[in-house]
């Protein structure tokens, strides 16, 4: 919570049990090691799984930058540290996430807003500059963002090698095309309840990929 949200709000929670999640994602992976270890050996494994230790390593180089170059987090919203611009932008119906971390991103990103002098002004002219200086960038970006809908910069930035994509609701996230070719939600049958939409994490073992269910939940073999 303390690395998340900006000098307006802050300490700031997640929006779902990240902590449970992953502890159990963890302890998964653990008990998988375990009936391999016992499928090679015929030996038995004690797994121990803490949802502190499972949590920790998940923040990365925030925790890095801290053990190894004694650098401190600094609560930056929705902005990116490592980058600028490289964060979340207001745009004519919505927001959008512009993940602009090289040079040449950051100069596609004044082309295709049409401000191209951007380029050469010496408060963003270089990336480490640039970052000191985002929240002056951030207003001339989302100025001219704001001439149109998401839908349209998502387009053009993204012809022009700049990672983004709109910021959906959990509805419309759980929509999308991607999600329906993937099979990521399927509906079960459970008795009493009736239909429930649930995810179908196994839909990673694809009948269209010539794979047999059958044979991929064998046994491992001991070579």
């Amino acid at each position: 919570m303390d690395v998340n949200g900006d000098e307006r709000l802050h300490p700031l929670r997640c929006g779902f049990p990240v902590c449970d999640t992953v502890g159990g994602l963890n302890a998964a992976y653990a008990i998988l090691g375990a009936l391999y270890h016992r499928e090679r050996t015929g030996e038995g494994q004690f797994i121990d799984v803490a949802m502190l230790d499972s949590i920790m390593p998940l923040m990365g180089w925030v925790a890095a930058n801290l053990l190894i170059g004694g650098v401190p987090p600094v609560p930056m919203g929705n902005d990116n540290f490592t980058a600028a611009p490289s964060g979340v932008f207001a745009t004519q119906d919505g927001y959008i996430n512009i993940a602009a971390n090289q040079q040449e991103q950051w100069e596609s990103v004044c082309d295709v807003l049409g401000v191209p002098e951007l380029k050469t002004d010496e408060r963003f002219q270089k990336r480490d500059v640039r970052k000191a200086n985002r929240k002056l960038l951030t207003p001339l970006l989302e100025e001219k963002l704001a001439t149109r809908p998401t839908a349209h910069w998502v387009d053009v930035l993204n012809k022009k090698g700049v990672p983004s994509g709109e910021i959906l609701d959990l509805a419309a996230a759980l929509s999308q095309p991607q999600i329906a070719h993937r099979g990521t939600i399927q509906t079960v049958t459970e008795p009493g309840l009736g239909d429930l939409r649930l995810f179908q994490p196994d839909r990673e073992v694809r009948e269209d990929a010539g794979l047999d269910r059958r044979a991929a939940a064998a046994p491992l073999s001991g070579h």
